[in-house]
């Protein structure tokens, strides 16, 4: 095997290894609730345009 023939191995081992990270990187993010904040309410405030409540 030469380097012209190991290039698309590692190219295809590197995508591999950076879809984990991501699957690695959303679970923790679940777990730790960050998809829990209500970004509303985060945004606007009681003194707002009525519009936005």
């Amino acid at each position: 095997m030469n380097a012209e023939s190991l290039i698309p191995f590692i190219w295809a081992a590197t995508g591999f290894l950076m879809l984990v990270a991501i699957v690695v990187v959303i679970f923790w993010a679940y777990r730790n609730n960050q998809f829990d904040e209500n970004i509303k309410d985060q945004i606007f405030t009681e003194g707002d345009d009525d519009r936005y409540n």
